[in-house]
């Protein structure tokens, strides 16, 4: 019963490793009348001793026929001891072979027939076994019974290994031949169960299970074949025993083709990529021993090179510290310097001509205003000569219609008052008229505004040179000062002539001055009886023309009050103006020219007009010369009434053309205010233009010292990037020269990595290409030989045949002895009793 349930297994075994047997795969006999498959299964059993020698061994054939008609079937077995196993019938036996012809149709399509016969051949695997214990080695007899610690050690071996002459990769692109070693492959296992009285058993490649009885099933896997396994392993299990026995062991193990075989095939192709790798590596190593010769030239080559790159970093470093450093160090220094000077002397001057231009911009609006102002008071005046003109006229007509009732006057007092108030107007008038006085005549008016209009002129003139090409900058704007400077001197005579002439204007329009005076005269007039007439010019014509005028002129007064201040005003600003130019010598400012140009056009136009304003004022005083003249005329009338009458008239005619004197020169002086209004008008808008353009190149003066701050910053920091340059330099030169130095070793270092590394490489990869191609070589021609002596004995030629190999390792318990001591024991006795009864018969 045991052998069979061994048998099983082993055949379990065995086809469990082949591939799947089929009735469609299965290979088809060769001898038949019908259609019918073969398998033929082998199982060699042989029994060793505890020790591991071969005690008996045996070939058990198991064949399977299915299909249909009959069959015959020639099936190579071992004659000797063959037995039928499933029956008492023989066999037809002919040259070493089982003949047998099978009706499948009549055994239902299958027949099996199992048979045993001796197996007299040597067995491909060989066992040994060693006992040790408590660490001595011992013969198995000496385990049974005992108590230690048991060592117990299986060697197996695969002896099937032949040399054969393999052809494998040369790792060139080429192969070369090798005489290796090559076994059939075996693969297998080693089972046994140790009983209970075995403790701590414990083993590094064997894999422990209860037998679900107390025990102890230890088995062990074996590839008995390189290069995946070892033709020899020995495996090893340990116990701590007491009345211990010698269990018993069985070896499985059947051939297989590591080729075909999923669990082996891996195997297979890793050394097949290890043998690509190996040449790979070959290759890439002579490919790299090429580079490297390559590299030897090249840093040769570069060897040259590096000398003249040496001196020309010498050269570069000489150039930096000898020439470029001390270069950027003295623009470092500069534009510093002209930071400070542009943020320290320049752009305080330049703020400061904003602010005056600013200022001489509001004494110019001032101006502005009070010109109108002038103008239209002198256009009121016009207006008042105008009447009195008319009125002068109606009183020559009445003075005729009079002349004879004048002479009745001559002893009043009133008439020599009048003559003396028009004297001592013609005084008023001659004042105003010093106060216009002429150009080149200090501290009148007419030569402030000269004196304006020329110092402008050169202002206009001075920036136009500093406009031009830069190279006179500093000269022109010297001029432009000193313009503005005799402006302020003009403007300063100005103020005065105007003041003299608000002065004149005072007495004449002033309480008691020479107007009231004229008016008190008329007034008396009014008390004689000079007829309808003559009252009637006098009262509504002479006397409002007079009060009239009185009026205008002291609006004309107050007109210029405000034109001295407005004058005072832009002698301070033209003041500021002229500090802000000292200053700002150097600058440069565009916009000041055309407001420059048209203050001078303003200042020409007020010069013009103040002249016509002198010019109307002449003729105002000789129409008051003539009014004086008439009136003495009408005192030596009155006091001459005979003979004064005439001259009365005469006078008064006299008054008629002297007050269209009058009126022409008001108009005249009319005309020129307006003339002045309008320049300083335009003189305003240029003041706002000049006061914009400052202010501008305040701005730019700004911007421009705070570029030359950073062109300084950036100055100082391209010095210090030059020293670090220089350093970097030298460095370099330094480096090259090691470099240079270095280089040799470098040429010599490829040639020591050409010869020592990557031919030493090349090598290594033809040698893994050869070792890996002749792991694959050994495998394959493994696989061939497992294909080729599958079986012990061989199967029918066309059926599928395995082998499989049982080996039973007999245990010890101690029975046999025991057994033996019966044996004797029993034999003593039937002698003893045999011998009892011999006796009994002899002596009866």
């Amino acid at each position: 019963m045991k052998t069979r349930l061994a048998l099983a297994g082993v055949a379990a075994l065995a086809l469990s490793a082949s591939m799947p047997l089929t009735a469609s795969a299965a290979q088809r006999s060769a001898h038949h009348d019908g259609d019918a498959s073969v398998v033929d299964t082998e199982t060699v059993q042989a029994y060793l001793d505890p020790t591991g020698k071969v005690q008996s061994q045996r070939v058990y054939e198991q064949l399977v026929v299915q299909g249909s008609g009959k069959v015959t079937v020639t099936n190579p077995v071992s004659t000797h001891g063959l037995r039928n196993l499933d029956g008492f019938g023989g066999f037809a036996v002919k040259h070493g072979a089982q003949v047998a012809t099978y009706d499948l149709d009549a055994a239902g399509g299958t027949v099996r027939e199992r048979t045993v016969s001796d197996h007299d051949a040597d067995l491909p695997l060989k066992v040994s076994v060693r006992y040790l214990l408590d660490g001595k080695e011992v013969e198995p007899g000496d385990v049974v019974g005992a108590s230690g610690h048991l060592r117990v050690e299986y060697t197996v071996e695969n002896t099937t290994a032949r040399t054969q002459q393999l052809t494998i990769p040369d790792g060139r692109g080429g192969t070369t031949t090798r005489d290796v070693p090559v076994a059939v492959p075996y693969a297998g296992t080693l089972t046994t169960t140790l009983p209970a009285s075995f403790a701590e058993v414990s083993s590094e490649r064997g894999n422990l299970a209860g037998d679900g009885r107390g025990g102890t099933k230890v088995s062990f896997t074996m590839t008995l074949f390189p290069p995946i396994g070892s033709p020899r392993t020995t495996l090893v299990y340990e116990a701590d025993v007491s009345d211990a026995v010698v269990p018993r062991a069985e070896v499985a193990a059947l051939p297989v083709n590591p080729m075909e075989s999923p669990t082996f095939a891996t195997a297979a192709d890793g050394y097949r990529k290890g043998t690509a790798s190996g040449n790979e590596l070959a290759a890439g190593a002579r490919e790299m021993d090429a580079n490297l010769l390559k590299l030897r030239d090249g840093a040769q080559d570069l060897l040259g090179g590096l000398i003249q790159l040496h001196d020309g970093a010498d050269r570069l470093r000489d150039g930096l510290n000898d020439d470029a450093l001390p270069g950027a160090r003295k623009l470092a220094d500069g534009s510093k310097t002209l930071a400070d000077g542009l943020a320290g002397d320049a752009l305080p001057g330049a703020r400061k001509l904003a602010d005056g231009s600013k200022e001489l911009d509001a004494g110019l609006a001032r101006l502005d205003d009070g010109s109108g102002r002038i103008a239209g008071g002198a256009a009121r005046l016009s207006g008042g000569t105008h009447d009195a003109a008319l009125g002068s006229t109606e009183l020559r007509d009445g003075l005729a219609r009079i002349s004879a009732g004048l002479g009745s006057l001559a002893d009043v007092d009133g008439l020599p008052a009048a003559a003396d108030g028009a004297a001592k107007l013609k005084v008023g008038v001659d004042q105003v008229l010093a106060g216009f006085g002429a150009a080149g005549s200090t501290g009148t008016l007419l030569d402030g505004l000269s004196r304006l209009e020329t110092g402008l002129g050169q202002l206009s003139a001075g920036l136009v040179q500093l406009k031009g090409d830069g190279s006179q900058a500093t000269p022109g704007l010297v001029g432009a000062k000193g313009g503005v400077d005799q402006s302020k001197s003009g403007v300063d005579q100005s103020k005065a002539g105007v003041d003299q002439v608000i002065a004149g204007l005072g007495d004449a329009v002033g309480a008691g001055g020479s107007i009231d005076q004229l008016l008190g005269g008329l007034q008396l007039l009014t008390t004689l009886d000079c007829g309808p007439t003559c009252l009637g010019v006098v009262t509504t014509k002479l006397i409002p023309g007079v009060q009239d005028s009185k009026s205008k002129l002291t609006d004309a007064r107050n007109g210029l009050t405000q034109v001295t201040g407005g004058l005072g005003q832009v002698s301070g600003g033209l003041g500021q103006v002229s500090g802000g130019l000292a200053q700002a010598i150097g600058g440069l400012q565009t916009q000041l020219i055309p407001g420059a140009q048209q203050a001078a056009d303003g200042a020409t136009k007020a010069n013009a007009g103040a002249k016509q304003l002198a010019g109307g004022l002449g003729v105002i005083r000789q129409g008051l010369a003539d009014l004086e003249s008439g009136l003495t005329g009408a005192v030596a009338g009155v006091l001459a009434l005979d003979d004064g009458a005439g001259d009365a008239y005469t006078g008064a005619g006299d008054l008629s053309t002297g007050l269209g004197l009058l009126d022409d020169g008001a108009g005249s002086l009319a005309d020129g205010t307006r003339d002045l209004a309008a320049g300083a008008h335009d003189a305003h808008d240029g003041s706002r233009r000049v006061a914009g353009g400052n202010a501008e190149l305040a701005d730019g003066l700004v911007d421009a010292a705070d570029g030359s701050g950073k062109l300084a910053d950036g100055n100082a920091e391209l010095a210090d990037g030059l020293v670090d340059a220089a350093d970097g330099s030298g460095k370099l030169a330094d480096g090259l020269l090691k470099a240079r130095t270095g280089t040799p070793r470098l040429v010599d270092g490829a040639g020591r990595l050409s010869k020592e590394g990557a031919r030493v490489m090349a090598g290594k990869g033809r040698k893994a290409a050869q070792d890996y191609g002749e792991l694959v070589a050994v495998m394959e021609a493994g696989g061939k030989r497992a294909d080729a002596e599958q079986m012990a004995y061989g199967a029918p030629k066309g059926a599928v045949g395995l082998t499989a190999y049982n080996l039973v390792i007999e245990g010890d318990d101690g029975a046999g002895s025991r057994n033996v001591l019966r044996v004797l024991t029993g034999g003593g006795l039937l002698a003893a009793a045999a011998g009892a009864g011999f006796l009994r018969r002899r002596l009866v």
